[in-house]
């Protein structure tokens, strides 16, 4: 390993500890393999290159941009600054997950303020309002877990990372609690040497180039890109910024040359000659190109962008994602099967490879596992049957006996078996790969599991349960946008637990923070009625027909996609989950309700004695406002009130006996028309 053929290199960054700068500078050297660094903070971001510079560090590990604050300009700029003094060897996302830290032995409703830097509050601003807690500006969001220790603060938490809470001894309230979970940084690793010429042969390489265009040339953004697009060249990132001539390799020279520098334009202010200058709108581009920079179409492209600009310099060629380091010593080493005259150790792969062991080797355990295989962890797996054919093809190591997965030092324990068989699998798991351990279930219902793990397995041993709402027939292109939902119920090492979730977030997951409670609330109104509909049409029998419409297709697919599944899992949906036994006779309450609504639909109620039967149809018409305002005039002047009622009227009384003989005269002798509307004539000729 690296940290056998290297000393503990020095990493600079900026902030206090605990800041995420320095838990980047840890994630990304523990995987190039660099198990111990010593992290040194600093000030500011320019004290950082300094130190670097003058060998005070190894290493220095920046941020250069963030998927929802957008580029970290100044160190761009420090970049042009000190080319030349300082290379780059490596790129180092982090995902940035704030947590709400307090004092030891304050709750979460003691909170009243929560203090960090004002980025970090805008990330966490729907959850703050939400708990009702007060933002608190602070200079940064580990300087503030430091202040709410120094100052003894119980009303007020801190957000900032969970490596800020072990630093500064405090407890973790919430964890996840940005609202935007699409929060990632990216770091550059900066060294004095540049990687050895050949270090990426064979690797995705990553070129970072910085050029300043002629002034005053029509198109020229556009032909410099261009030398990059007919090399099918393709751009990752490009960013301007504000020309300023003569700061290319400043900060490599000695400090005397800045400072004479200064000393010159003071003295010529002093003596009357100094020039004001004009206004010079010049720009200066930063592009990083996804190729490396000994191919040939590279170095023919940037010659190409020489005869169009000012200024070229190369920043540094790194690979993608990853970190090229040489070891102290000097003495090449190389990682993964880079050419053997790299000279170099190339780091690619997850952040943190972990280290899963997995109870319950059927068809969900492999479709887990075979993700987490691809993606460079190590995998243990266990089960009843024999499965150590199966597991040896996709890359996973295959334990028969349980006890020896306590001898395998895994980071997280996965049980995935039915939920019928969960209580017992779990009971025989010998007790020493219980203790202190992160066990993880996947079951489909929560609160059993919940229930089973806090009732077997020891208090010292973390307890996470998960629900990843996808099988290998959703997620077999990808687990992309599919929901995962997880419950914190015990657990004492949040580093450790954000680490199991990474393994979902890493898959572009949904992650979905519920109670377990919750969770099965929900499932009951949803999965379990899903497969309850669809075991009920099975027993329909329905067949296709050739006049089916996309409704009866989407239902016969609703059965086959149900009844796929064993009727083990069905029963335990039903007897695992107390809220599906008030969803079944819901179920068939809802039923009787429709079918006595659709046969009694059309036919008259039964009327009380002595009253008119009037059918529902009759019943449902709205009573007409005309006759209301009648009725109201009529009762207004029975009161004795003074009422001048222009609505046409219902007469209560009986016309004279003329009148009547006269109307049954006129309908004899067909003496009777309606009134004349408009377009009456119109409609019957046509």
């Amino acid at each position: 390993r690296m940290s056998e053929l290297m000393s503990q290199p020095t990493v600079g960054f900026q902030g206090v500890p605990g800041a995420y700068s320095e838990s980047a500078s840890i994630e990304a050297f523990a995987a190039a393999g660099v198990d111990e660094i010593q992290a040194r903070g600093f000030h500011t971001f320019e004290d950082v290159f300094v130190a670097l510079s003058k060998g005070a560090i190894d290493y220095a590990v920046l941020p250069v941009e963030n998927t929802l604050g957008g580029s970290i300009h100044v160190n761009y700029d420090l970049l042009l600054r000190f080319h030349g003094a300082v290379h780059i060897l490596g790129e180092y996302t982090l995902r940035v997950r704030h947590t709400l830290l307090a004092l030891p032995g304050v709750q979460l409703n003691d909170i009243k303020k929560a203090m960090s830097h004002p980025q970090a509050l805008a990330q966490t601003e729907s959850y703050l309002r939400t708990a009702g807690i007060a933002p608190l500006v602070g200079y940064d969001t580990a300087g503030s877990a430091e202040l709410v220790v120094q100052q003894g603060l119980r009303d007020t938490a801190a957000i900032a990372s969970i490596h800020a809470a072990k630093v500064h001894g405090l407890e973790v309230l919430d964890y996840g609690i940005e609202d935007d979970p699409n929060n990632f940084t990216r770091f550059l690793i900066l060294s004095r040497a540049a990687p050895p010429p050949g270090a990426l042969l064979g690797f995705a390489a990553k070129t970072s180039v910085v050029f300043t265009p002629h002034r005053d040339e029509a198109g020229v953004l556009f032909k410099a890109m261009s030398v990059f697009a007919v090399r099918d060249i393709n751009l990752s990132k490009i960013e301007s910024r504000p020309h300023k001539p003569g700061v290319l390799g400043a900060g490599a020279g000695p400090a005397a040359g800045a400072s004479g520098g200064a000393e010159a334009r003071r003295a010529s202010a002093a003596n009357g000659t100094a020039v004001v200058p004009a206004a010079s709108f010049e720009y200066t581009f930063y592009v990083d190109l996804l190729v490396g920079v000994e191919e040939e179409r590279t170095q023919n492209a940037l010659r190409h962008l020489r005869e169009m600009c000012s200024s070229v310099s190369v920043l540094g060629c790194y690979p993608q994602n990853g970190l090229v380091l040489r070891p102290a010593n000097g003495s090449p080493q190389t990682d993964a099967s880079p050419p053997a005259s790299s000279g170099a150790r190339v780091s690619h792969g997850p952040a943190t490879r972990l280290r899963v062991g997995i109870v319950g080797f059927g068809t969900f355990g492999q479709f887990l596992a075979r993700r987490w295989v691809g993606r460079g962890h190590a995998v243990f797996a266990h089960s009843r049957g024999d499965y150590a054919k199966t597991a040896a093809g996709m890359g996973v190591a295959w334990v028969p006996d349980a006890a020896a997965l306590s001898e395998l030092s895994v980071d997280v324990l996965f049980v995935a078996t039915s939920i019928l068989s969960f209580e017992k699998v779990l009971r025989a798991l010998p007790a020493p790969l219980l203790e202190k351990a992160l066990v993880v279930d996947v079951l489909s219902v929560k609160a059993h599991a919940k229930q089973t793990m806090l009732a077997v397995l020891p208090p010292t041993a973390d307890v996470l349960c998960t629900h990843p709402m996808f099988g290998p027939d959703s997620g077999r292109h990808g687990w992309q946008g599919l929901p995962c939902v997880y419950d914190q119920v015990r657990v004492a090492d949040y580093h450790r637990a954000a680490r199991a979730l990474a393994l979902f977030e890493d898959e572009g997951c949904q992650m979905v923070k519920l109670s377990c409670e919750r969770h099965d609330a929900l499932a009951a109104a949803s999965q379990f009625v899903t497969h309850l509909t669809g075991r009920l049409l099975s027993k329909l029998q329905l067949q296709p027909s050739p006049i089916a419409t996309q409704g009866f297709k989407a239902l016969l697919q609703l059965v086959d996609n149900t009844c796929r599944d064993s009727f083990d899992l069905f029963y335990a949906l039903y007897s695992h989950n107390a809220n599906s036994n008030d969803m079944m006779d819901q179920f068939g309450a809802a039923f009787s309700e429709l079918r006595r609504e659709i046969l009694d639909f059309g036919a008259a109620p039964p009327a009380p004695a002595g009253e008119i039967a009037i059918s529902r149809t009759v019943a449902a018409m709205p009573a007409s406002a005309t006759v209301a305002i009648s009725d109201l005039a009529i009762e207004l002047k029975r009161q004795g009130k003074p009422v001048i009622s222009l609505s046409v009227g219902e007469p209560d009384f009986s016309p004279p006996p003329e009148v009547m003989e006269a109307a049954h005269e006129a309908l004899r002798e067909g003496k009777v028309k309606y009134t004349a509307l408009a377009g009456a004539h119109e409609l019957r000729s046509a």
